[in-house]
């Protein structure tokens, strides 16, 4: 389980998140959403202590990351597998030698071993064949699938994705979902995506929360997300026309005049 227990956060004076609690269960995705500059990705960082709170406390399962050091910290960063917005890819190493770099940074794992599971990882993420390309050579959404198939290639117990569909067209976006929901049942690990892909969210989340000037202002199912009556919600709703021009129902996106 990750927990944050009343977290506040400060940037000189302005507060980014202001006593924010909230419980992710194991296996859970959880998704948060939310306008600009409203505290997303500075939520998703102090999960795996790139921040550090200025109130509250941070667990992962019975231990608070929030406060641990040394090697306590990074026994605990290596249950987590980290898709960044940008894929994060070395452009001077190849597919196969980006996705091995956790396994020769932090294993003792032979070359043979290596590549049986890089391609393994590959073959996850539907780039079987792609070992010597470089990410000059990929597409949008090819490098995300490198950067994926890099963050699980420790297996971690939990994946965190920093705007997964970022940049990506439509079609490669639900291509995208469908392949983090593929993480949560075959790998069975807990994801937290922060994301502002709303029809994304709606079809991968477990749970959505929205954040709006630091603060938790709806958690729910998707089936209820979509019925907040909180009015910040509700416009963030209709300026992706979730509302405003049809029903969203997981599965089904029906459009009425």
């Amino acid at each position: 389980m990750i927990r944050f227990e009343h977290v506040t956060k400060y940037f000189g004076e302005r507060t980014v998140l202001d006593d924010v609690s909230l419980d992710i269960e194991p296996g859970e995705t959880f998704v948060i959403v939310g306008f600009s500059g409203a505290g997303k990705s500075v939520t998703l960082k102090h999960i795996i202590r790139l921040l550090t709170p200025d109130l509250g406390r941070v667990y992962i399962g019975a231990e608070a990351i929030s406060e641990a050091t040394g090697r306590d910290l990074e026994l605990l960063r290596e249950q987590f597998g980290v898709l960044f917005q940008g894929g994060a890819l070395l452009e001077w190493l190849s597919v196969g030698e980006n996705v091995a770099l956790p396994l020769r940074e932090r294993t003792a794992m032979t070359d043979a071993e290596i590549e049986r599971r890089v391609q393994e990882k590959l073959k996850l993420v539907n780039l079987e064949g792609v070992m010597d390309a470089h990410p000059s050579e990929l597409s949008g959404g090819m490098r995300k699938r490198v950067g994926l198939a890099r963050a699980i290639v420790m297996n971690p117990h939990i994946i965190l994705y920093d705007e997964p569909t970022s940049g990506l067209d439509p079609v490669t976006s639900r291509a995208i979902d469908q392949l983090i929901e593929r993480m949560r049942q075959e790998l069975n690990v807990t994801s937290v995506v922060v994301t502002h892909d709303l029809f994304s969210a709606l079809s991968i989340g477990g749970r959505i929360a929205m954040i709006s000037d630091g603060r938790i202002i709806e958690m729910a199912k998707p089936a209820d997300f979509i019925k907040s009556k909180n009015e910040v919600v509700k416009s963030f709703l209709d300026a992706q026309y979730i509302t405003k021009r049809g029903v969203w129902e997981r599965g089904n996106h029906e459009t009425h005049e």
